[in-house]
């Protein structure tokens, strides 16, 4: 599967490319703004999409998933560190996302990979 990575801290996109390495994943680049993940998404052949809810710039993690969803019907993984903020309607999430704590196990992202999957066939 390709992969994008929306992420900006070094040991993160460290720790998520060897797992996605191992797991026989392939990821077609790494951005660590929105605007530059979403023109990834539309020049790239992308499958899926990790982002980072934690992202600085004009876009958060959120809107730049809601932008990517709307355009490409490309699945998003979200990643953060504050596990219980995404539990505040405040947020906005999607009603279907799928949220994996960091720093990343490499089991929880697989089940997350496959939920994914499984998004992406009823996309």
């Amino acid at each position: 599967m390709n992969i994008l990575l929306v992420e900006n801290d070094i040991n993160t996109l460290r720790n998520l490319n060897t797992i996605l390495e191992n797991l026989d994943h392939h990821v077609v680049g790494t951005v660590s703004s929105g605007v530059d993940a979403i023109s990834k998404a539309r020049n790239l052949k992308v499958d899926l999409i990790l982002i980072s809810l934690e992202l600085k710039g004009e876009l958060s993690g959120v809107e730049t998933a809601k932008q990517i969803l709307s355009s490409f019907n490309i699945p998003v993984i979200f990643l953060t560190v504050f596990i219980k903020n995404c539990l505040s309607k405040s947020l906005q999430l999607p009603d279907d996302a799928i949220v994996v704590s960091k720093p990343i196990k490499r089991d929880h992202l697989e089940y997350a990979i496959v939920r994914a999957l499984k998004m992406r066939i009823n996309l």
